[in-house]
């Protein structure tokens, strides 16, 4: 940008507020990828979008509040280093998204 040669890398990310709920998204989703929801509570998921080799691309969260928020950041974190985490560890609530980073 303005004149550097240095790619943009940024994630992009969005967040809405609708009444009680939370809308996070972070990422650009594949519309031909796959998804896969974890859920983390009553009304309250995370929806991971991956490409055709895995790599993780977006993600969507809706919850109470922030009750994704946390979430949302270390998923950031993973597509910025282009992770491929297994779609049983993403769907697993009981597996912490920070513990995939390691």
């Amino acid at each position: 940008m303005l004149g550097r040669s240095e790619p943009f890398e940024s994630v992009p990310w969005f967040w809405s507020d609708q009444y009680d709920l939370g809308l996070q998204v972070v990422g650009l989703p594949d519309p031909a990828g796959c998804t896969v929801e974890r859920r983390i509570g009553r009304n309250q998921f995370i929806v991971f979008h991956l490409g055709d080799d895995g790599t993780l691309l977006a993600v969507s969260g809706i919850g109470a509040g922030s009750a994704v928020a946390k979430d949302i950041r270390i998923a950031e974190a993973m597509i910025r280093r282009r992770m491929r985490p297994t779609r049983t560890d993403l769907s697993d609530s009981a597996i912490s998204l920070k513990s995939l980073l390691r």
